[in-house]
């Protein structure tokens, strides 16, 4: 039989907050039973946005991470309470009311999903919206509030299901021990690291970013990845394991001996110090935009785009 399934983007989700939103619009000041009493209206989050930052000034990313009940098959808190947590055969875990009344319950959970309502006297959780659900919605209401589309649900044949995670790459959020029905896409951007790093060099007088360079991340010997860096003289190599350990960039540019960076990668991404190629001695150019910047830039744009932008940069000017 078809069964639920949900994927979540984190590439797209923009931290609008409206599936939080539509959670609570939902279930505060609504009891919909047998499914689950009413939500209580502060701290409770059936739906929670958590805003996760890698990397460090000046260059830093936020992702934000949607968690909820992950609807698991092999569900720790249904194994500590059968009498309390019960599994549909759609793929859904609910809450048995009338039994889910000791804060004890709300332990249940290891990853935090499962939460007492001190004001219904009740534990509770997502339930999928499984009311809508069974009233012929297609998906949950955070899922329709979703703008960008970063949430999805899915109802499917396991088989069929087993064939998209394979395709889109979807991962879980956890160790996957609990096969949570709750996948994520684009999950690196919350659990891998990334090196960021810029090559410069002088010319008439002037920090100039270095294009098109080699660089080779390298662990020991080995080569594990290689690309250029841009038109800026940047480069930027991501999914990085965290606790990876020692590694080192190796920079060649024409005309210049190769220079190594070594770094070292635990829990947390880095941006290394500015790669200077060449000796010299000149102030910086770091106030942009400028006339020297701008026309580094336009060489490396299409037609099209360097058009737009001198046109802007003229406009900056007046």
């Amino acid at each position: 039989m078809k069964k639920f399934h949900m994927i979540i983007d984190l590439e797209k989700c923009a931290g609008c907050f409206n599936c939080f939103l539509a959670c609570k619009d939902e279930h505060v000041g609504n009891e919909w039973l047998p499914y689950t009493k009413e939500q209580q209206k502060h701290d409770l989050k059936w739906i929670d946005v958590k805003v996760h930052e890698r990397g460090v000034a000046p260059y830093t990313e936020i992702t934000y991470v949607t968690q909820t009940c992950q609807h698991c098959d092999n569900a720790p808190c249904e194994k500590k309470y059968p009498e309390v947590f019960q599994k549909r055969s759609d793929g859904i875990m609910l809450i048995d009311i009338n039994k889910a009344n000791d804060p004890k319950y709300a332990d249940a959970c290891p990853y935090g999903c499962v939460s007492w309502n001190e004001t219904a006297q009740n534990v509770q959780k997502c339930t999928g919206c499984a009311h809508l659900i069974d009233g012929g919605w297609k998906e949950p209401r955070c899922v329709q509030a979703c703008a960008t589309r970063a949430m999805q649900t899915v109802f499917c044949e396991d088989a069929e299901w087993d064939r998209l995670v394979e395709r889109q790459g979807l991962k879980p959020i956890t160790d996957g021990s609990n096969k949570p029905r709750i996948l994520y896409k684009n999950l690196y951007m919350y659990n891998k690291c990334f090196v960021k790093g810029v090559v410069s060099t002088y010319v008439d007088g002037l920090e100039e970013g270095v294009i098109d360079a080699k660089v080779e991340l390298k662990i020991g010997n080995e080569t594990i990845y290689e690309c250029r860096t841009d038109y800026l003289g940047e480069f930027y190599i991501d999914r990085i394991p965290k606790n990876t350990g020692k590694m080192a960039v190796v920079i060649t540019a024409e005309g210049a001996e190769p220079l190594t960076r070594d770094f070292e990668i635990q829990d947390k991404s880095i941006v290394l110090d500015p790669i200077l190629i060449g000796e010299g001695e000149a102030k910086a150019n770091v106030i942009l935009p400028n006339e020297h910047a701008l026309q580094q830039a336009l060489d490396h744009m299409t037609s099209y785009d360097a058009e737009d932008a001198r046109k802007a940069f003229a406009k900056e000017k007046k």
